[in-house]
């Protein structure tokens, strides 16, 4: 009676989700441009892939529908890789792994975006009196660019950057500037900021487009205030008129659209659209910190209300093979290969599971529920999952695992959060053997599935953690 009722609840969420997707299947027409965003950073998926690993991800970007590959060197934790030393550290190793990336995008005949903050430099180029003064929005590794001597420093940071990539044989399509998260700076001569920095990344523009003839600028809205869009805008107009091709607009967590802002004139409208979430923004499930995620509501959702403002480019912001699911449902519906979200991932489940199409129609809805993970009984997916599992091929690849420990993760989630209310919020021995498997779990899908190195900065346990952390952590004497 059990795997019956488990068969009829599961049908039951299968009727659910087709009909969402009846309402997703509103007709789209292609974006013009389709990025994926790989940052190769923090001990992310994108830092510890090997070259062939990362050649066969970005042809698997192409095959769902992208255009364009974009990184981005923010040289955080990094010294200077071009310094006269007989070695090669972090610096040298990253950036040679995104010099052979950008390669790999460029054979397979995908444009390439180098995104920067120009003000970021080297851990070892921080020295008084050059250091940007930081606080709020401002932070990092920085620089006061109206120092002169920090001024030149940057621009020579650049120049080799540029060289390097052109020795190494890859042209740049694109050159992409942003001027926070890891930039700025708030002393009196920078400001406003947004106009020194516009400034700045002429500069760099300039250097780049020697080594990278025909190269265009675009620009990433991420974090601006409605007044700077203004500012910019206005002096590109009056300086540089045509020079910005592109502005990717911000879309704040659990919106999707984006504000209603000045562009220059002739820059074409485009989104900065993060998949590295769920669909629920709150609680947050981010980044691969729960295991692998889904927004197939609020991806096309997103898509329907951006061409109805106007958008005609995206950049889909990535951590990792955390998403690579929504990397499926961003570019197969951008580029209008699928008609909605359940066919995506129908096709996502028959490519890498190995199914048929009636149990890649399953796979689809059973993926489609994890986008509230907060919400889901575990209990129940585990059921359902044990049904599928029987029926697919590849039950021990790696896109089917990942997802296999997610619900795992999540059923020993809930049993940690009902034993704590149970307990008055004591921590149990029972309970804190649950956590002990929590954390064993996810090691699992992040070490023996995805092969990440030691998490830093954002991917740490600290950053969005499950609720009982802050309890856990203060009981036990971790941080």
């Amino acid at each position: 009676m059990k795997g019956f009722a488990s068969v009829l609840c599961f049908s039951a969420t299968l009727m659910t989700t087709w009909v969402h997707a009846a309402d997703s299947r509103v007709s789209l027409k292609p974006f013009e441009g389709i990025e994926l965003y790989a940052p190769g950073h923090f001990g992310n998926s994108y830092e510890v892939m090997g070259e062939y690993e990362m050649r066969a991800l970005i042809g698997e970007a192409k095959f769902w529908g992208c255009d364009s590959y974009g990184d981005w060197f923010d040289m955080l934790d990094c010294s200077d890789p071009f310094r006269a030393e007989r070695q090669v550290g972090l610096g040298r190793a990253l950036w040679n792994a995104k010099k052979a990336n950008f390669h790999s995008a460029a054979q397979l005949g995908l444009k390439t975006d180098f995104l920067l903050t120009p003000n970021h430099v080297y851990v070892d180029q921080r020295r008084a009196p050059m250091l940007a003064e930081s606080g709020g929005r401002v932070f990092g590794q920085l620089l006061c660019p109206s120092n002169q001597e920090a001024h030149k420093l940057i621009l020579d940071d650049y120049e080799k950057l540029f060289a390097d990539l052109a020795s190494y044989g890859v042209r740049l399509d694109r050159l992409c500037s942003c001027p926070y998260d890891y930039g700025g700076c708030n002393c009196e001569k920078c400001k406003p900021w947004i106009l020194t920095w516009g400034r700045l990344t002429r500069e760099i523009f300039e250097i780049a487009e020697k080594h990278h003839p025909g190269i265009e600028m675009v620009l990433v809205g991420w974090w601006w205030e409605p007044e700077e869009h203004r500012q910019l805008a206005e002096w590109v107009d009056r300086e540089h008129p045509g020079w910005v091709k592109a502005m990717y607009l911000h879309i704040p967590y659990g919106k999707t659209g984006t504000a209603d802002v000045q562009l220059p004139q002739g820059c074409a409208k485009g989104a900065f659209v993060h998949i590295g979430y769920a669909d629920q923004a709150s609680p947050r499930d981010l980044y691969g910190l729960f295991g692998p995620m889904i927004a197939s509501q609020r991806i096309p959702q997103t898509f329907r209300d951006l061409q109805a403002q106007g958008v005609t480019h995206l950049m889909a912001y990535s951590e990792g093979v955390c998403d690579d699911v929504n990397k499926a449902i961003y570019a197969g519906l951008a580029s209008c290969q699928y008609p909605s979200s359940e066919a995506v991932l129908t096709a996502y489940a028959a490519r890498h599971f190995g199914t048929d199409e009636p149990t890649a129609a399953k796979w689809a809805a059973w993926l489609a529920a994890w986008g509230t993970p907060f919400t889901r009984d575990p209990v129940e997916a585990q059921a359902e999952l044990e049904v599928l599992l029987k029926a697919t091929p590849n039950r021990n690849a790696r896109q089917v695992q990942e997802w296999v420990l997610k619900t795992e993760l999540f059923r020993l989630h809930r049993e940690i959060e009902s034993t704590g209310k149970a307990s008055g919020g004591d921590w149990t021995p029972e309970r804190l053997a649950l956590v002990e498997d929590y954390w064993q779990t996810r090691e699992k899908i992040h070490r023996g599935l995805w092969g990440l190195a030691p998490p830093r900065h954002i991917f740490a346990r600290q950053f969005s953690s499950p609720a009982w952390y802050k309890s856990w952590s203060e009981h036990v004497g971790h941080q």
